[in-house]
């Protein structure tokens, strides 16, 4: 025992290091791990975090309501609150990475925001983590974010069955999890209307994230992007006609600048969709101009094209437009309306030096 009461000083005393630090290092090993390893994969690591926060949550609230006991558990129930911190770190950075690197910021910021919110305020309102409805409230947030990587990668398919599919099963899972658990901890089952009511609105949340286009099109990625003057392929391979992005400025911080001799020049845009092997779907590439009177985009064209998954550069394809002098874009979307990512530029009628390029 007196080196449980050890440990318990020790942890009480370095809290405020303990738990930002496994935070820290749990955002650190999804950097160097999930831009490198295979989807199937990282979705095994991610699985195993799953199992390892129902297993956290577990032992606390067993440990609580005095139905484990001994050393294991004593031990454990001191460390439990730096592994949940660490595998909630994991997961959040890691659906982070994904759904950041699968859609775009412009239309699905709401929904990272939120996962960003839940990674930073895991440690800002760690006092709070120990209550049951927080924890499995978390829990169910990342068990449905986690399906919803899953599923489209399992079944090739990005649908709105699949996405309620998810949802489906999250909360039945949820809910088998959350009647087991209130069998055995008190805490747990004095508290079962507030978890019906927290994990009932987060399905309600992720749904209008959904269905308002707001959550990244997993596990589509734009791997690249481009507005040229012309575009020819060559073999296997793309050369394609471009200027400089007009400056620094412009190329860090803005659009980037294309220049036209006259009015209605055509310009194409360039794009590699990835997807994974097996899928095939509609995308489209929708060209749109800024009405600087009411300051609202225009759809001018929306061209749809079929992407087949299976090449880990993406599926390369083209369209063009006749444009004029203005500020332009094309969203690079789903059929149903989820963004995979937009290209801006500005449109000026003068005289440009340009240059060939290949495309790989």
């Amino acid at each position: 025992m007196e080196r449980l009461r050890k440990l318990k000083n020790f942890y009480n005393r370095y809290e405020r290091w303990l738990i930002p630090g496994a935070l820290l290092f749990g955002f650190i090993t999804d950097v160097l791990t999930f831009r490198f390893i295979h989807f199937t994969a990282a979705m095994i690591l991610l699985f195993g975090h799953l199992l390892f926060i129902g297993t956290n949550i577990s032992i606390i609230n067993l440990y609580e309501a005095r139905k484990v006991a001994g050393k294991f558990f004593s031990y454990w129930r001191v460390l439990a609150p730096l592994f949940l911190q660490y595998s909630f770190g994991n997961l959040f950075s890691a659906f982070l990475i994904f759904y950041s690197y699968s859609g775009s910021f412009y239309a699905s910021w709401p929904f990272i925001i939120v996962i960003v919110f839940l990674m930073i305020g895991n440690e800002i309102f760690r006092k709070y983590n120990i209550r049951p409805s927080i924890q499995i409230s978390v829990y169910f947030f990342a068990l449905f974010s986690y399906l919803n990587l899953l599923l489209p990668n399992l079944f090739n398919d990005l649908s709105t069955v699949i996405f309620v599919g998810s949802g489906i099963l999250s909360l039945g899972l949820i809910a088998l999890f959350i009647v087991i658990l209130s069998g055995y901890a008190n805490p747990v089952n004095q508290k079962k209307k507030l978890l019906s009511f927290s994990v009932g609105g987060i399905f309600v949340l992720m749904n209008v994230f959904y269905f308002f286009n707001l959550i990244p099109p997993i596990p589509l990625s734009l791997q690249d992007v481009g507005a040229y003057h012309d575009i020819r392929r060559v073999n296997d391979n793309y050369k394609v006609v471009t200027e400089d992005c007009g400056g620094w400025f412009y190329c860090f911080f803005y659009h980037e600048r294309r220049h036209i001799p006259r009015e209605n020049q055509r310009l194409y845009l360039y794009s590699a969709v990835f997807a994974p092997e097996g899928m095939e779907l509609e995308v489209s590439h929708r060209w749109q101009k800024l009405d600087e009177e009411n300051n609202k985009w225009k759809t001018i064209a929306d061209i749809p094209f079929v992407v087949t998954g299976g090449r880990d550069i993406g599926y390369r394809w083209y369209t063009y437009y006749n444009v004029s002098p203005g500020r332009w874009r094309v969203v690079i979307r789903t059929k149903r309306g989820q963004v995979i990512g937009v290209k801006n530029f500005y449109v000026i009628q003068k005289e440009r030096v340009v240059r060939t390029e290949d495309l790989i």
